[in-house]
């Protein structure tokens, strides 16, 4: 089974994430694409059961922003896992030094990466 490329969101929506509604994510075509990319690459570090490096994920999205600026696509990545029922992808985006989820995860990242492995695992 592939993932499917539908979202919860679309071009032009102002998301107010649940956990930080003090920073809501307006999402432009550029939002748009890089959060999809991301949810592509997270997808495959899942299946693989691994992670990825935020240095990877911007590479990941062709630059589209720099792994510093990450944080608004990872918050709507995790709000649109959440939509779909899924656990978030963004806990498996980590620092190169540290092999950690930044300081703007909410959860236990340790926990959401081996619920995605279970999920993603599951499917093919």
């Amino acid at each position: 089974m592939t993932p499917t490329t539908s979202s919860s969101f679309t071009i032009g929506d102002t998301i107010v994430v649940p956990w930080r509604p003090e920073r809501p994510v307006k999402v432009t075509a550029t939002m748009y694409e890089a959060v999809h990319r991301l949810r592509a690459a997270t997808i495959i570090a899942a299946r693989r059961r691994s992670t990825i490096t935020y240095g990877e994920a911007e590479l990941a999205i062709d630059g589209l922003y720099v792994a510093q600026g990450l944080g608004p696509a990872l918050d709507l990545l995790s709000y649109d896992c959440e939509a779909r029922g899924e656990p978030s992808l963004a806990a498996l985006v980590v620092r190169k030094d540290s092999g950690k989820v930044g300081d703007g995860f909410e959860g236990d990242a340790d926990l959401g990466r081996e619920e995605c492995y279970e999920h993603w695992s599951k499917r093919r």
